[in-house]
Formats: structure tokens, C-alpha cells, sequence
């Protein structure tokens, strides 16, 4: 008599998960001797055509047995693979064997794509070392693809196995689909020179686009940055392919999508106007044709409405020192009314994590208040690139406006309140960075809230773990919209209005605005003299003594007041330290990992209504504050101020505590993450280097794409190794600056500083080096370190 189907299934699971208990202990081999099962053997001496493997997958499938078996064989295969006691043919063989048992199964397409991708790299590394060359050469590696038979056929197999995976299920759209793109954009831009090879990478564009429509379009529009990048792609055929695409996803989520791809449409390049004229023609056609007149009188007049907000963000204001303009209230009118339009904000544009079915126009939020009109008074900011506060009157989703109140500019008993942007132009950064680095902080958001239901150690902190994020929208390569975050205030401004009530009221040191003032020259003058010590003269211990002695003595913290005089309520302040500690571990954890550097006082701002910390421009990034000037040589911003703002712990406290919650948590999804950030260094329409100035002397589509990518490589190997725990940034000063206080760095701290650290290690060694008096000592003068 056959046993019951339900205890079957139960003791298959208890047996997995002691198998990975025995696993996490080092027993790997006994982990996998409990999950190789008698069945599979038999069907790996079967042939695909044998009778025999017919009845075995029958019986299983009687038994209720297939897809337990197929869990069975997917974890002992990866722990072969991952133990090196097994890979190459007999790897793929039993990942094409959970092919043929459970070919519904997103997860084992997923991995087994994820392993041919691992074989192909081995594979180009192999033949890189052979030819005394590097994989990490652009040209060397685009030869070796052309010239290796294999790696065509490993490439073929791993995009239809994401594709295979894409198919069935979403769960791994933000892995899957970028580097499925990323494997094809790469093969499709070889130098072809002969018709073979063309032949080839027209099976790759004919592959994609037999199986494009059977992927969801909602799929997609997760990857609309990447796809936009491409619209200059050396290969005809996959521009025309890349161009359908976004053709379907604007067809499909005009409201949407319109938003990310009308900034083509302004583009300086004639070639990226021209596409994104016709993509936005097509997609009007297929609307008329769907009898939507709606959205297709929609996508017309969003040109014009584009065109509005661009000439905003360029206007100049005549004074110096005016703060507002005033616009008509017929400034923009259109054929449709302003409250049409989706407004350009994370809540409207991005696609609902709470949606569960993530199935086209469902996946986004239901109800979002829409914009009535402009308000007349437009507010302009004091810093160098004058950007303009715009707000707009909101109304509820599906109110009726009066034809009298349609285009009034001022406030109507039907509105629900104001949403408010910033229009700016960038003459030197590269708004599209800034967008890039939001889709990618999404990402990180979501695995956060994973780790928080997780059963993990510390989900007390990973519930508490948010990057808090807004909208970036490009409208041209120079100008773009900006979703305003309320209620808050830079770090500088809110040192600047601290002061210790403790102190004598004639005290110099009562008050934060004396710490923050940076038009005081003895003050800035004090600091400089200290980092002379060590710029001029080499004397970086005497540098950082007199940095203590003379600046962080003389000008002690005063931050920890700001919480007790702006909230009052003894559980509030400490909800508002406790937020305020770990939003800034969340910061600093990402922070370091990607690079991120020009974390002066007034791109780290508060939220006055929580303390939570939000940061903004991200034009510096993938260590390229190493290369300013002077150079920022810290792992993220953790001045006295902050450390004061922790409370009496200091950093030993939340913060430490919020700080290896996310590292580990990065560490947990080191793959994910480089999968998602790969496609982004990738792009070539974006120049990390910061030297988008230069674009508008080069009429190409892109730059030197062999050096960008060279760049790319090394951004991701040098993220690979903070991932794993390696302690890279190097200060370029060690090299440049000759130090007379003590011997230089020797050949033995090089080689310990390549070693991994545990997460704790890491920790302690980013907190030391974002503390340490030598580094800040170092800092550019505005980047206020005493502060």
C-alpha cells in the first residue's frame, strides 16, 4: 500500500531542511548524500528518449513526488556546484533533468541560466589566460566571444532560460530580465566583419523578438531605463527591436511611461529625437486605433507640457537675489486638462510592491491624487543652479472640475492640498545618474523588507531599515523634474538652529549657527591650517592633533539638542533618535558599498517631522569623490554632530547595530545586487566619469564604449570586493603626499587590507575609518569635517 501522499511530502521536507543544517555545519557531502535520491541516478543513466525515463516521471507524478524531487536535485546541484565537487556537463546535465520534471518552475529556469552565465565567464576567462590577455578588456573579450563557438551557445542558453523563467513567473524580474538584456545588448554590439557572425547576431535579435510578447509587458517597464539607454545601439536590427519595446510599453502605460520616455523627444542628439518622435508616433497610431482617444490626446499634448517645465527649469531670474517668480495662469494649457497627467512622483510612476499579481496596469497604485493646476507663485532656491520649487493644487482621482476652476491658480474648496517639485537644470551633473541610483535604491528597499520578515537574528533592526527615496524624471539630457520631499531641512541648517541650553549664555559654544557659519574665516582658516600640516609638510599626526585641538575641541557638537527641544515628548524623541541613527546606518551601508562621495552638510537632509535622513545628488558616485580634488577618503559622513545626534552611545549603539543589519543584508544578496547594478554602469548613455559637459561637443551616441566598459568592470569588481568584505578604498593622497611623521605604508598592510572581513569586522573598520582625525583632517573645507 502506497503512503499517504501528505506524509510523503512532509518527510521530504523535513529531510531537505535537516540537509541544510548539515550543510550551514560543513557536512557538505553527507547534505548531499541525503538528497541524492535512487530515482535520480536512474534517470541520468536514462536516455531522453528511453521508455524507462517515461515510467520513472510517471511514477513520480503518481506519487505526488515530482516537484519534491525537483527541490531535491535543484539544492544538491547548486551545493555541488558551489563545493566544486561537481560542474561542466554534469552540472547542465541535471539542471536539463529539473528542466524535463518541473518545467514550470521559475526557479530552476532561474538558476540554471544563472549557471550557464557562470560558465560562459569561466569559459572567456580561460581563453583570455591562454592568449596572455585579460576578460576584463572590452576588445579582448568581445574577440573571444566572436572567435568561440561555445560562447555563443552558452550565451543562447542562458537567455532562454531567463527568458524560460520570465515566462512562468516574476519573482526574479529584477535579476532576470537586466542581465537577459544586458547578455544580448553586449553579443548584438560585437564588430560582426564577417557575414557569420552577422548571421548569428541576427538569430539573437530573431530570438529575442519571437519570445518578447510572451514576457509580460509590466516586465518590461521595470527595465525602461535600461531599454532607453539603448536607443543608440551600434547593431540597426536591436534598435528596431529596443524601439518595438518601448513602443508596446507606451502603447500599454501611456500615463506611465510617457514621463521617462519624453526626455528623447528633447534630447541634443537629432538621432534620439528622431526615435523618440516616432515611438511616441507609433504609440498615438495604435491608440487611435484602440478608439483610446484619451490617452492618445494625452501623449500629444505631454510635449507641450514638457516643453513648459524645461524652459521653467532654464529660466534665469534677472537679480541675483530674487526667490520667486510669478507665472500666468495660462503659462501651459494643453489639449487635455493638467489633471490627466499622472504627476511625476514614486507613488504614481513606480510599479506597487503590495500589487502581489504585478500584472500590467494593476500593478500600480489604484488611486493617486491628480494636479488641477500650477500655483502663480513659483519659489527659487539660493543655490548655485537656481532650481525652482513648482506646486501644483491636488484634487482627488476622478473629481469633476467646473469649467470656471479648471485652470484658476489658486487654491478651491475642491482640492485636497498642494504637490510640490523641483524643476532644475544641471550645466555640469547628469540628472540620469540621480534616477538610476532611485531605481536602484528601490531595489535595496525591497530586499530590506524581505530581510524584515525574515526569521533572521537581527529583524528587529531590518524592520526599521528604509532608504528613503523620490521621483528623478529627465526631460532632457540637462533639465528635469524632481518629486519634493517635505518637511525637511539640511544637516547643516538643522546644526546651524541646535544650541545646549546647558551652556552659559555668554558661551561661544552655546550655539550651533557659530559651528556651521561658513563665512567666518577664522574659522575656515583654522581648519586649513591644520590640513596644511600634512599637505604641505607631510605631518599627518600633527595634522589630526591639531584638528581635535583646534577645531573639534573649540567647536564641540551640539546636534543631541535638536532632538530634545523639537521633540518634547519623551517616546517621540526617542523614535525620532532611534529613526535618525538607523536611516543613517542605511545610508552609510549602501553609501560605501556603491561609492557614494560628496556627502557635504547640505546633500544629507533631515526629516524635521521624524529625524529620518534622506540624501540627495548623486552625480558623485562609484568612488568618484576620489578623484575631487581633495579627494573624499572616508566610507560615508560620521562627523561629531552626527555622532552626537546617536546619543550618549555614540555610534555604539543603533547605529552599529542598524549598520551590520544592512551589511549583511547586502552581503545575504551580493548576486542580486551585481546583477542590478551592472546594466546600470553599462549605460551608455550615462557618464559616470562626470564629464557629461563634454557630451554636448560630441555628436555621437555614445562615448569610447571599450573604456566605459573597461570603467564598468572595475566599478563592479571593486563593489564585488566591499560585497565579500573586503576593505577597499584607497586614498590617493598615501601616494601623492610623501609623510615625514612616519614611514609609509608598507607592502604587508597593502596585502591585509585584500583580506575579507565578517560583517562585524567591516563594520568596525568603516565606522574607525569614517571617525578616524587623520581622514577628515584631509576633507575639502566645505565639506565642513568638524561639523
Amino acid at each position: 500500500q502506497n503512503p499517504d501522499p501528505d506524509i510523503s511530502r512532509y518527510r521530504s521536507e523535513v529531510n531537505l531542511q535537516l540537509a541544510k543544517v548539515k550543510y550551514a555545519n560543513g557536512q557538505t557531502a553527507e547534505a548531499i548524500q541525503m538528497l541524492n535520491d535512487k530515482a535520480l541516478d536512474k534517470i541520468l543513466q536514462c536516455d531522453r528518449q528511453d521508455q524507462e525515463l517515461a515510467n520513472l516521471m510517471e511514477r513520480l507524478e503518481g506519487d505526488n513526488l515530482a516537484f519534491s524531487f525537483a527541490r531535491y536535485t535543484l539544492q544538491a546541484t547548486e551545493w555541488m556546484v558551489e563545493s566544486g565537487l561537481q560542474s561542466g556537463s554534469e552540472a547542465i546535465e541535471r539542471y536539463e533533468i529539473l528542466s524535463t520534471i518541473a518545467p514550470k518552475w521559475e526557479r530552476a529556469h532561474y538558476k540554471y541560466a544563472k549557471y550557464l552565465d557562470s560558465v560562459l565567464e569561466s569559459r572567456i576567462n580561460v581563453v583570455a589566460s591562454q592568449n596572455g590577455g585579460s576578460a576584463d578588456n572590452e576588445s579582448s573579450r568581445a574577440s573571444i566571444i566572436k572567435e568561440e563557438k561555445a560562447c555563443h551557445k552558452y550565451i543562447f542558453a542562458a537567455m532562454k532560460e531567463y527568458i524560460e523563467a520570465l515566462k512562468i513567473g516574476q519573482k526574479h524580474v529584477f535579476q532576470a530580465l537586466p542581465r537577459m538584456l544586458t547578455l544580448w545588448f553586449d553579443f548584438t554590439a560585437i564588430l560582426d566583419g564577417d557575414d557569420e557572425m552577422g548571421t548569428i547576431q541576427d538569430e539573437a535579435n530573431a530570438f529575442v523578438v519571437k519570445h518578447m510578447k510572451a514576457i509580460p509587458a509590466i516586465s518590461f517597464y521595470s527595465v525602461l531605463p535600461q531599454l532607453i539607454s539603448r536607443i543608440g545601439h551600434k547593431d540597426e536590427d536591436t534598435v528596431t527591436v529596443v524601439c518595438a519595446m518601448l513602443r508596446r510599453l507606451l502603447f500599454k502605460f501611456p500615463a506611465q511611461a510617457l514621463w521617462q520616455l519624453s526626455w528623447l523627444r528633447q534630447s541634443i542628439h537629432e538621432d534620439r529625437r528622431k526615435k523618440g518622435d516616432d515611438i511616441f508616433r507609433v504609440a498615438q497610431k495604435n491608440l487611435r486605433k484602440n478608439e483610446d482617444m484619451a490617452m492618445h490626446d494625452l501623449l500629444e499634448t505631454s510635449k507641450n507640457l514638457v516643453e513648459f517645465l524645461i524652459n521653467l527649469a532654464k529660466y534665469t531670474p534677472k537679480k541675483s537675489d530674487q526667490r520667486t517668480i510669478n507665472i500666468h495662469s495660462n503659462a501651459w494649457k494643453g489639449k487635455v486638462d493638467l489633471k490627466e497627467f499622472l504627476p511625476p512622483v514614486q507613488g504614481a510612476l513606480n510599479v506597487s510592491s503590495s500589487s502581489g499579481s504585478f500584472a500590467n496596469r494593476d500593478a500600480f497604485p489604484m488611486q493617486v491624487p491628480r494636479m488641477r493646476a500650477f500655483s502663480p507663485t513659483v519659489h527659487v532656491m539660493a543655490s548655485k543652479a537656481r532650481p525652482k520649487k513648482l506646486s501644483a493644487f491636488a484634487i482627488a482621482e476622478g473629481t469633476k472640475v467646473s469649467e470656471s476652476a479648471r485652470d484658476v491658480n489658486k487654491a478651491q474648496p475642491s482640492d485636497i492640498g498642494e504637490i510640490h517639485f523641483l524643476v532644475k537644470r544641471e550645466a555640469k551633473g547628469d540628472l540620469r545618474k540621480d534616477a538610476r541610483v532611485q531605481d536602484f535604491n528601490t531595489v535595496i528597499n525591497r530586499l530590506f523588507a524581505n530581510a524584515a520578515g525574515s526569521q533572521s537574528a537581527e529583524r528587529g533592526h531590518h524592520r526599521r531599515l528604509k532608504l528613503r527615496t523620490f521621483s528623478v524624471v529627465c526631460l532632457s539630457e540637462e533639465c528635469g523634474i524632481l518629486e519634493w520631499v517635505p518637511n525637511t531641512d539640511s544637516f547643516r541648517n538643522t546644526v546651524s538652529k541646535s544650541y545646549n541650553p546647558h551652556a552659559s549664555h555668554f558661551s561661544a559654544r552655546r550655539r550651533g549657527r557659530r559651528i556651521t557659519n561658513f563665512q567666518d574665516a577664522a574659522l575656515r582658516n583654522s581648519f586649513l591650517q591644520c590640513q596644511e600640516q600634512y599637505i604641505k609638510h607631510g605631518n599627518l599626526t600633527k595634522a589630526a592633533q591639531d584638528f581635535n585641538d583646534v577645531m573639534l575641541k573649540e567647536y564641540p557638537p551640539v546636534f543631541y539638542w535638536w532632538f530634545v527641544r523639537n521633540f518634547q515628548d519623551p517616546h517621540k524623541w526617542f523614535e525620532a533618535r532611534t529613526r535618525f541613527a538607523l536611516s543613517a546606518a542605511a545610508w552609510a551601508a549602501v553609501g560605501h558599498v556603491i561609492g557614494l562621495g560628496d556627502r557635504h552638510s547640505e546633500n544629507i537632509l533631515l526629516d524635521t517631522s521624524c529625524g529620518e535622513c534622506v540624501h540627495v545628488d548623486f552625480d558623485c558616485i562609484f568612488d568618484k569623490g576620489l578623484n575631487l580634488p581633495r579627494p573624499e577618503v572616508i566610507p560615508f559622513r560620521l562627523t561629531p554632530n552626527m555622532l552626537d545626534g546617536f546619543g550618549p552611545t555614540g555610534a555604539e549603539g543603533a547605529f552599529t547595530g542598524g549598520l551590520k543589519s544592512a551589511m549583511a543584508m547586502l552581503r545575504d544578496n551580493r548576486d542580486i545586487l551585481l546583477s542590478v547594478l551592472d546594466p546600470f554602469l553599462r549605460d551608455p548613455v550615462i557618464d559616470w566619469k562626470r564629464q557629461r559637459h563634454k557630451e554636448k561637443e560630441n555628436s555621437e551616441i555614445a562615448p569610447n564604449s571599450n573604456v566605459e566598459s573597461d570603467e564598468a568592470k572595475r566599478s563592479i569588481r571593486v563593489i564585488d570586493e566591499r560585497l565579500r568584505g573586503i576593505y577597499n578604498l584607497k586614498n590617493p593622497n598615501s601616494k601623492k603626499i610623501k609623510r615625514v611623521d612616519r614611514k609609509m605604508q608598507d607592502s604587508h598592510d597593502e596585502m591585509a587590507s585584500m583580506l575579507p572581513l565578517s560583517v562585524e569586522g567591516q563594520v568596525h573598520k568603516m565606522i574607525a575609518e569614517a571617525t578616524s582625525h587623520e581622514n577628515l583632517v584631509q576633507i575639502y573645507v566645505g565639506w565642513m569635517p568638524w561639523l
